[in-house]
């Protein structure tokens, strides 16, 4: 009897042992909705340090009840056994959002959803900023990338409601590659065929380059691009810019503008090139990692009062003696060209393979 009653009490005991170990060691979200439009995201526990946390840790906009393929850009930082993810944009009204947390073979998942639409307001929206912001442009430029304050519906054939103008506000035909790429649901990028813009490139029986040095342009945003909210409508917006000579060259780093952050604070790091700099690039091509490891830094990258000016904005305080700024083989100005590899080049050299095209290690000051 007095085994029986011992053998019930180990099981006992080893039943809240696993129950409570189950409770304390499995996977959670929450969610701090105290800004609702921006969020503060956290997935716990964590049992290690996470080189990438955006691969553990992803929230997805839902559209038409489908999760978008591409993950709501932010930043990342760790405290203790916690990952925190902060939205680099504020997320809008009527939106739901799936939040993914996949860690060691376990996936949780939770559902947000942003404060409901009031159908009674109509709002004009305009466009906020186009980048390149410059109003002078090479010949070669690539991209444009619209950003709007608004989520927009990420519609990749909206391209055909972008047009770019001649001096004489005529029309350009077969000016666009493709699609409309959507960086995140308020940044548009829009690529011109590279067959326009570059040398021995066929495209549509050879009509030629689009551009001329000296002579001017319109970019036209129509209203046809929607706004993810039906009672919003975008306003018709027109960049006007004239074109000067081609950019063939790698861009540099001025590193004797770099600034030396402050020890314990939030202090921006200021990053500047001898030309503007792509903005998407920028955003994948720029980070920084702890100087002792290979453990991310986590924080976001920003642009500066003009694109040859960016900052990457920590998402805790500095508070080692260095750390190393990273750019990757993706960082490239407007034109295609990286830090170590024309967009325009006839040889192939080994380096140009490189994921890292440069580092530079930064010291914090104490005082």
């Amino acid at each position: 009897m007095r085994k029986t009653i011992q053998a019930k009490s180990k099981g006992l005991y080893i039943f809240f042992c696993i129950l409570l170990y189950s409770i304390y060691f499995s996977q959670e979200i929450a969610i701090n909705s105290k800004n609702p439009d921006k969020p503060i995201f956290k997935a716990f526990p964590i049992e290690e340090n996470i080189k990438q946390p955006s691969d553990i840790f992803k929230i997805f906009m839902i559209q038409n009840n489908t999760e978008s393929q591409t993950s709501l850009l932010g930043s990342y930082y760790k405290i203790e056994d916690t990952i925190f993810f902060e939205p680099q944009f504020e997320l809008g009204e009527g939106l739901s959002f799936s939040v993914n947390f996949s860690y060691k073979n376990n996936t949780v998942k939770k559902l947000y959803k942003t404060k409901p639409i009031d159908n009674s307001i109509i709002q004009e929206i305009d466009v906020k900023e186009i980048y390149p912001r410059d109003n002078k442009i090479p010949k070669n430029v690539l991209t444009f990338y619209v950003e709007f304050p608004v989520p927009m519906i990420e519609d990749e054939s909206v391209y055909r409601y972008v047009n770019l103008l001649d001096e004489n506000k005529k029309t350009l035909a077969h000016v666009w590659y493709n699609k409309a790429r959507w960086i995140s649901d308020k940044v548009m990028m829009i690529m011109i065929h590279p067959g326009r813009v570059k040398k021995d490139i066929s495209y549509y029986d050879n009509l030629g380059e689009i551009f001329t040095v000296s002579k001017k342009y319109y970019l036209e945003i129509t209203d046809k691009i929607k706004p993810l909210n039906s009672n919003s409508k975008l306003i018709y917006f027109t960049k006007e810019f004239e074109i000067i000579n081609p950019l063939n060259t790698c861009p540099k780093v001025l590193e004797d503008k770099l600034n030396n952050p402050k020890k314990n604070t939030f202090d921006k790091l200021k990053i500047a090139f001898d030309r503007p700099i792509d903005f998407f690039s920028a955003q994948i091509g720029i980070s920084v990692k702890n100087y002792d490891s290979d453990i991310a830094f986590e924080g976001k990258i920003i642009p500066g009062s003009e694109d040859t000016e960016w900052y990457f904005v920590p998402a805790k305080p500095w508070t080692e003696k260095k750390y190393t700024l990273i750019f990757n083989k993706y960082l490239s100005d407007p034109s295609g060209n990286s830090l170590i590899k024309p967009f325009e080049t006839t040889t192939i050299k080994k380096s140009y393979t490189r994921p890292v095209a440069k580092k530079i290690n930064i010291k914090i000051n104490d005082k």
